[in-house]
């Protein structure tokens, strides 16, 4: 691995005239198959030494310095890498840590992202003399835990809201969208859905979830994202319905008892139709009737 140059004249006759032309010869090593991936959770940080295999180098170590590296990065995610990836080439304090073969070279590597992302990105080493090694690098930024648990209870067909407030990261205004991911239920609204986070330190940004139930069931559940360009908020919202209680009357409304009068009198013509003996009574009316003829 190592850089050759050359020198092209280009001459004629007549009329005489040379032509001159510097050439250089980069050499590059073969193509590197394995994607070296980074990866963290959003709002966690990842700190690490990683080795890396330059094919062909023959520098001694008191060399490294000629050595340099540089992070191509998509077009959509430089602005967000740059703030929170940052890599470069750098011995570990530790002589154990130290790459184990002259050809290895050893990276200081810091990523701390806010929110969740990924990016397929190109590092390229390179040397003074004219050698370049490339190696793909994955960053991928995983969703952190939902900073809280919203509950709101509302009855059906009927909206409930809760507010809260929300302040940037840092001492800045920066534009925001608030939704709901696509597995939420759909009786959560959020408002606003965009406009500008105030400042770390302000009272901040009110936001307002509305619960409105359309039909019994199970308690449903949402997942409110806030997020800018460099931080992402999520809460887990859950709606419940109001446990139904059966009514209790104070007082009966209509009378089930008899009075006392009442209980009387029909106990008095209850006895009189127990002492009355009607197949006695029969009796003696079909025997007068008899006798008469």
């Amino acid at each position: 691995m190592t850089q050759h140059s050359a020198e092209l004249a280009v001459s004629v006759v007549k009329p005489n005239l040379t032509w001159i032309y510097q050439i250089q010869g980069v050499a590059e090593a073969p193509a590197d198959t394995t994607v070296h991936t980074f990866t963290i959770q959003a709002r966690q940080s990842l700190e690490q030494y990683y080795t890396l295999n330059l094919v062909g180098l023959d520098t001694a170590p008191t060399d490294r310095h000629a050595l340099s590296c540089q992070l191509e990065v998509p077009t959509q995610y430089q602005a967000l890498v740059s703030r929170c990836f940052k890599i470069a080439l750098s011995d570990p304090a530790e002589p154990r840590d130290q790459p184990p073969n002259p050809s290895h070279v050893s990276l200081h590597v810091r990523f701390t992202p806010l929110r969740p992302f990924v990016a397929m990105c190109n590092l390229l080493i390179t040397r003074a003399s004219g050698c370049i090694w490339r190696f793909d690098l994955k960053l991928e930024a995983t969703e952190p835990e939902v900073d809280d648990t919203i509950s709101i209870q509302s009855p059906l067909n009927k909206p409930s809201s809760v507010a809260f407030r929300l302040c940037n990261h840092s001492s800045a205004y920066s534009e925001f969208d608030a939704f709901f991911d696509a597995e939420s239920a759909y009786e959560f609204t959020v408002q606003p859905t965009s406009g500008v986070l105030e400042p770390s330190g302000t009272s901040g940004t009110t936001f307002v979830i509305t619960y409105k139930p359309t039909e019994y069931g199970k308690p449903v559940q949402g997942k409110l994202i806030i997020q800018t360009e460099d931080v992402y908020w999520s809460y887990l919202v859950r709606g419940t319905h109001p446990k139904y209680s059966a009514p209790v009357a104070e007082k009966p409304k209509v009378a089930i008892r008899l009075s006392k009068d009442v209980q009387n009198a029909l106990a008095q013509a209850t006895s009189q139709r127990r002492r009355k003996n009607f197949i006695r009574d029969n009796m003696q009316g079909a025997s007068s009737s008899t006798a008469a003829l």
